[in-house]
């Protein structure tokens, strides 16, 4: 495993690689995070729960379980599912005990039912060599008329995203509600691959 880890999971060339990189990273990867003070997962839910009333939450590429963690801190007490690719993430995930499922498959392939959940958040998964807008359309259907959509997104990547995020909404899947200012969200890591990130939420039409 390489000493960067972030470029090595960045690196990735397809789903069954990064899911065989993250299932060798999962005993180490919080430890990782802490060490580099990464805050999405904090800054994510905080926007969430600003957003009102929501009883059932996908956490879309769950990993390790860090939001659910962060939402159990806050005393939301809803339903939350997690969807990650990696077993060995989920493995680590269930030690938290704050998910009532937990699923091992794709975005783009989403094991729920249409318009089953109130609103899906995912932390450090549209990203490089990770998850793009060909997700979009699963992520809109499992959410109800109403519901949200809130993701962290690095400022390159957003300019990757914005056309077919934008194509969405032109055709009144959902609208942008909010992009907070870009910031730094893993301070503590070297200044090279400190690039800025924003939470981006989106209501479903």
């Amino acid at each position: 495993m390489k000493d960067d880890k972030l470029e090595w999971i960045f690196a990735s060339s397809d789903n069954q690689q990064l899911a065989d990189r993250y299932d060798r990273w999962a005993t180490q990867y919080d430890a990782d995070h802490d060490g580099w003070g990464w805050i999405g997962p904090v800054k994510a839910v905080e926007q969430l729960c600003a957003l009102g009333a929501i009883s059932t939450v996908l956490d879309a590429g769950c990993g390790t379980g860090r939001v659910g963690v962060e939402l159990a801190a806050t005393g939301w007490d809803g339903t939350l599912v997690g969807v990650d690719l990696s077993a060995g993430m989920l493995a680590v995930a269930a030690e938290t005990a704050r998910y009532e499922r937990l699923v091992q498959a794709s975005l783009t392939e989403l094991p729920l039912k249409d318009g089953s959940v109130d609103a899906v958040i995912a932390t450090g998964v549209f990203t490089h060599g990770h998850v793009g807008p060909e997700a979009f359309p699963e992520v809109l259907r499992v959410v109800r008329p109403g519901g949200w959509v809130v993701i962290t997104c690095r400022s390159e990547v957003w300019a990757e995203l914005e056309p077919a995020a934008a194509d969405h909404e032109a055709a009144g899947r959902w609208s942008l509600h909010q992009r907070t200012a870009p910031e730094s969200f893993h301070p503590g890591k070297d200044v090279e691959d400190n690039q800025p990130q924003s939470v981006v939420t989106w209501q479903v039409c």
